[in-house]
């Protein structure tokens, strides 16, 4: 039974998760757009400054592109996840262990692919399918691709180290030098200095480099929290971790084999001109879906922090944002790139008369609509795979990368040619949506009702007893304090339990609003959770206030030359019998724990 002692508790909830997600937010859809742009930077480069087959080679190596990107989803989900479901539950070395663990297989997967590139460039361009003439040029481009192999699996991993410790600034910070210094290198070495396919490869590698050490100068610095190590590495989670991120995968594999098919049905019913406005399409599709990848991939952080922290009411504020603020933003964004169609056509292909022109036109236009429907599917599959529904995201994978377009275009292609191809996009994903709609009902057994069904939130799920309380002034602190020791009462725990776990939470709330609210401008409050647990009272206290670790001002000072000098603090480390701070996701999480 979930007791709330404030009504206003519910929008005070949102506001923190909404100052929370929309941090996250543009910091993930900067690296989602990362990758498009530098694609459209090295098409450009490569047909303007080389020549129209080299375009050909570098889309020859995009199999092993999409081999790095599923190499790198699947450390990325399980990552996520797990680093999640621990923050929430207030397990931080847990958390390191968890990080430092996608860290090193990031190292060992880099290693790998990075000697087989440097090793075996003529087989891998024979396997790739390059004949006598692209071979060579195509073995050149993977060896200069494969000197950034390892930063751009390892700047990854630490991208998203870094959102946990709210360290979003730094991380744009790398994405606005990777792609500055991959412009910059492109224009140098191909355009100036005239290294032809080899400084297109070079180029990217320097810049994976480049982003790889912004990002990592932070964890050189005493104040990570999430520093690296093989040696902390939670090596038992690997299994997890694998079985968790798979879905990400199977989704990249299946897109894969959707291209294949795709690129044959349009060379067989609308030649050469239908490949050529799907390729310009899949240049800058990536940026058309960006925002929804990134809304996706917050649902998906935070979802797995509710998680451990066994938080209903913060999943079902979660899902409301995105599914309304967030909706707006990409309904916004649809509307937008469907009116920049004729323009982002005309950038491809100038001659406004020509069939590849009206077909690109065509194709975006299409397109543009299905995103706010693909969002939706997005963030539900993403929530799933939060939870560990991982048959099910796997199934959903497979749909929407491969059957629900391939498919249709199959049927569609040979009496509409192109646009029956580019209507499998809409059916493909309405097909999708249908197949989630039923999945849910058949699990459920009964049509769903509310938010919670819809989301296949478990009804166990969050409903433990606990206390909910808000604090918004230092009125609050007192009112609080009384609360936690009648809520202790009501359960049996009385006398000194009850009475020191009042008197922690009063001290530690106390110094928040007198230290934090007036830190800056902002309008601040604090989220007490009180939990009784294996025979213990757990007092959870939330803010959003600048970083504020007790334990430092506990060490700071010498009791017996000051025996008042931060007398409340010490006095809450006194009465506990555990004590643990973290400040991720941009909050100060604070756990104590008192015996009964």
């Amino acid at each position: 039974m979930k007791v709330k002692m404030d009504r206003g508790s519910g929008k005070d909830n949102i506001a923190m998760i909404s100052k929370v997600f929309f941090r996250l937010f543009p910091v993930q859809v900067a690296i989602v757009a990362m990758g498009s742009i530098n694609s459209i930077v090295d098409g450009i480069v490569a047909g303007r400054f080389i020549d129209a087959g080299t375009v050909g080679v570098v889309g020859l190596y995009y199999t092993v592109v999409r081999i790095l990107e599923a190499a790198g989803s699947v450390l990325l989900g399980g990552v996520a996840v797990l680093s999640g479901r621990y923050l929430g539950a207030g397990k931080l070395d847990k958390t390191r262990g968890i990080c430092s663990l996608g860290f090193s297989m990031a190292l060992f997967v880099g290693v790998v692919l990075a000697l087989l590139s440097l090793a075996f460039p003529q087989t891998i361009a024979r396997l790739l399918g390059a004949d006598a003439d692209l071979a060579g040029p195509l073995a050149t481009y993977i060896v200069g691709y494969g000197i950034g192999i390892i930063p751009q699996l390892l700047a990854q991993q630490l991208a998203a180290s870094l959102q946990l410790e709210r360290k979003e600034k730094l991380t744009q910070a790398g994405v606005f030098v990777m792609i500055g210094c991959n412009v910059g290198l492109d224009i140098l070495l191909v355009a100036v200095l005239k290294m032809g396919i080899w400084g297109l490869a070079l180029a990217t590698s320097i810049a994976n480099w480049a982003y790889f050490m912004v990002l990592g100068l932070y964890y050189l610095s005493p104040k990570a929290q999430l520093r690296p190590s093989l040696r902390k590495a939670s090596w038992k989670e690997n299994g997890s971790m694998i079985r968790i991120g798979l879905p990400n995968a199977i989704l990249v594999g299946c897109l894969a084999a959707r291209s294949l098919i795709v690129n044959r049905v349009l060379l067989a019913n609308a030649g050469q001109d239908g490949l050529s406005a799907l390729s310009a399409f899949n240049m800058v599709s990536g940026l058309a879906i960006a925002v929804a990848l990134g809304g996706g991939a917050v649902v998906r952080m935070l979802s797995s922090v509710f998680m451990g922290e066994e938080n209903r009411e913060g999943i079902l504020s979660l899902l409301r944002i995105a599914l309304t603020r967030v909706m707006l933003l990409i309904i916004a964004m649809s509307i937008v790139f469907l009116l920049l169609a004729p323009v982002v056509a005309g950038v491809f292909f100038p001659d406004r008369t020509s069939a590849v022109y009206s077909m690109t036109r065509q194709l975006i236009s299409i397109y543009a609509l299905c995103i706010p429907l693909c969002y939706l599917n997005i963030v539900f599959s993403n929530h799933c795979q939060a939870f560990g529904f991982g048959r099910f995201v796997n199934t959903i994978s497979v749909m929407d990368g491969l059957l629900s377009v391939a498919v249709p275009s199959l049927i569609l292609a040979p009496v509409l040619g192109a646009l029956g191809v580019w209507l499998s996009f809409p059916i493909g994903i309405v097909l999708t949506t249908l197949y989630c709609i039923v999945s849910i009902a058949v699990i459920l057994k009964h049509r769903p009702k509310g938010l919670d069904q819809w989301f296949m939130l478990p009804p166990e799920f969050g409903s433990g007893e606990s206390l909910v309380l808000d604090i918004h002034d230092m009125g609050d602190v007192t009112k609080t304090a009384s609360s936690v020791e009648n809520y202790c009462a009501k359960y049996g725990i009385t006398g000194r339990t009850g009475t020191f776990a009042a008197l922690c939470l009063e001290e530690i709330a106390g110094n928040i609003v007198n230290h934090g609210f007036g830190a800056d401008r902002r309008r601040h409050h604090i989220e007490v959770r009180v939990v009784i647990k294996d025979g213990s009272v757990v007092l959870r206290i939330k803010d959003d206030c600048i970083p504020f670790n007790p334990r430092e001002w506990y060490d700071m000072v010498d009791s017996k030359k000051d025996p008042t000098s931060n007398i409340g603090i010490r006095l809450v480390y006194a009465l506990a019998h555990e004590v643990n701070y973290q400040n991720l996701l941009g909050l100060n999480v604070l756990t104590i724990k008192l015996n009964v």
